[in-house]
């Protein structure tokens, strides 16, 4: 989620993050799992339109370690200018070599009456 107030929020999970077998009592191996395939952080961004990076300004994250860190994402956007795509060359993620996020405009700031 992008905001006009120059205020973002994202978050990833694995959609094949096994349930807990008891709901209200997850064992610690359960916790660990759900941990794992869940990511989730909020915070300012600023745009670099000549040169098609976002950065995204963490002030709070499911990683402590991402709080207060610079996160730079190569964008473009798809012709018909509803489609927000990042990607490129993965540094942090051991396993991964890169990565591809695409969102999807879902409408329109409201408009209030005079």
């Amino acid at each position: 989620m992008y905001a006009l107030d120059g205020r973002m929020c994202a978050q990833l999970m694995n959609p094949d993050r096994p349930a807990w077998k008891e709901a209200r009592h997850p064992t610690d191996a359960e916790k660990i799992s759900a941990f794992d395939g869940f990511f989730a952080y909020c915070g300012k961004y600023e745009v670099d339109e000549a040169k098609h990076v976002m950065t995204h300004l963490p002030d709070v994250a499911s990683w402590p370690g991402f709080v207060g860190s610079k996160q730079p994402r190569p964008y473009t956007f798809s012709d018909s200018g509803d489609l927000l795509m990042f990607s490129g060359k993965e540094r942090d993620e051991p396993g991964a070599e890169s990565y591809s996020i695409t969102w999807r405009k879902v409408g329109s700031a409201p408009r209030l009456s005079p």
